[in-house]
């Protein structure tokens, strides 16, 4: 494959002539004195404006221990402020102070049982008891709590003022926060989101680290693939942070606590770790001085972060993983690739491009001739610190997946020797742009390209 990538690298002139070709987005970009970054784009068409904030912080940025975190504290930010989510902030705080104190002895006795596990030993007699208790106690408290809890308090206020959408997502390397709005209620979300990240409370911490607990069985323990992909995936990157998975390992989960939210949200939660996006119909001087009015608010930690280090040693020999499951026979074959920001990233985009597709190298022999596969898959997964170059194919009923592969790999080592001809390389590079350019009619559209590539680098 690194001949065949190696090849393929002489494309880039090329691609980068394409990519140079007189399109280009007006964006406008401000930094405020704590190091928050804005980007602004103007779209008169509609009165809307696609509002998002996009955190460097994600999974990458974990620890073992932790695995997760980042996933949970999305779900945490929708808990709401001091005045948001409560009718009663007094109470609401005296209760999470109560319940803290009440999942600090329950932590205890986990600890114990672990350490009692790891020794082959069992818990003692009274713990069973103790530990029924303190949890009678913790859910006298959170049902107190619900009691004054406001839910979706802050979903409504967004809706009540015309917005649409509103949701997060957390992925290896960003969390991002997104909200589409009438185009006089802007302020209304400067106001918000700062709010909520300037001062978070971390309301209902355990109860919802019992729904994320839930969130990872549905879609992960309990579905036929989702622990054999997480292990596939695990294996993939065998010393990178990229190794665990967004939502985390359950024994973590099980076992976060209110420090742990707490530490993390003062490590990561800085304003220069943080990019507003703005795209619609908006008057970019005052989204300026909305931002600098609210955002600006936001805290500057002292000090950097500790950069990831961490590198994925040189692969010594094959890896390979073979299980059973209650699905559909699937083949994967993945390759190591540059970060999104290297220079390589657009010829390997440009390499996994001609494999896809129905018109790509695989499909026609392998689904049309040979009739050895249903479907194929072929991508790029460009990150911060490193990509994924994946072929796949779901073999049809009764083949092998032995042939299978093996015809797949004929196919990839016919290119690496023989290469491309201009006709593919003319297809797939109009292909590309055709795609980048319908990706960038919707606000929505020109949102996630500037959010993503500030958050993998920069968006320039």
């Amino acid at each position: 494959m690194r001949a065949l990538l190696a090849s393929l690298l002489l494309l880039t002139p090329v691609f980068a002539q394409e990519k140079d070709s007189g399109f280009k987005l007006p964006v406008e970009e401000i930094v405020l004195d704590n190091g928050f970054r804005v980007l602004i784009v103007e779209r008169r068409d509609v009165p809307r404006v696609f509002c998002s904030l996009w955190w460097r912080v994600g999974s990458v940025n974990e620890r073992p221990g932790v695995t997760g975190l980042s996933h949970f504290f999305e779900h945490m930010m929708f808990m709401g402020t001091d005045v948001i989510g409560t009718s009663d902030a007094k109470k609401d705080a005296d209760l999470n102070g109560k319940i803290e104190a009440v999942m600090g002895k329950i932590r205890e006795i986990k600890l114990a049982r672990l350490e009692a596990k790891r020794r082959g030993t069992e818990p003692s007699a009274g713990e069973e008891e103790r530990l029924k208790t303190l949890l009678k106690e913790y859910d006298g408290y959170v049902e107190e709590q619900k009691k004054i809890i406001i839910p979706e308090h802050l979903s409504k206020i967004f809706q009540a003022n015309g917005g649409t959408g509103l949701n997060a997502t957390t992925s290896f390397d960003r969390t991002n926060y997104f909200v589409e709005l009438p185009a006089n209620k802007v302020e209304l979300f400067c106001w918000l989101e700062s709010d909520r990240f300037l001062k978070p409370v971390f309301r209902s911490f355990y109860p919802e680290r019992d729904v994320v607990k839930e969130e990872r069985r549905m879609r992960t323990d309990s579905t036929p693939t989702g622990l054999i992909n997480e292990a596939y995936w695990s294996m993939f990157w065998q010393a990178h942070p990229y190794k665990w998975p967004v939502i985390g390992w359950m024994s973590d989960i099980d076992q976060y606590t209110l420090a742990d939210a707490q530490r993390y949200y003062d490590t990561h939660y800085s304003a220069q770790n943080c990019t507003a996006v703005f795209v619609g119909d908006v008057n970019p001087a005052e989204i300026k001085e909305l931002c600098k009015r609210y955002f600006g608010r936001l805290k500057r930690f002292p000090g950097e972060r500790e950069p990831i280090v961490t590198q994925e040693p040189e692969q010594l020999a094959e890896r390979r993983i073979s299980a059973e499951a209650d699905a559909k026979d699937e083949l994967s074959i993945q390759w190591h690739g540059p970060s999104a920001v290297h220079k390589d990233s657009a010829p390997c985009d440009l390499m996994m491009s001609i494999f896809a597709g129905r018109s790509g190298r695989l499909y026609r022999p392998l689904v049309e001739e040979k009739k050895l596969a249903l479907d194929i898959t072929s991508y790029f997964w460009s990150l911060r610190y490193g990509g994924i170059l994946h072929l796949g194919l779901q073999p049809r009923e009764g083949v092998d997946p032995v042939q299978a592969e093996k015809a797949l790999v004929d196919i990839v080592e016919d290119v690496r020797k023989n290469g491309i001809s201009e006709r593919e390389l003319e297809k797939v590079r109009n292909q590309q742009m055709a795609d980048l350019v319908r990706g960038l009619k919707t606000n929505n559209g020109i949102t996630q390209q500037l959010g993503y590539f500030e958050t993998v680098g920069t968006q320039k």
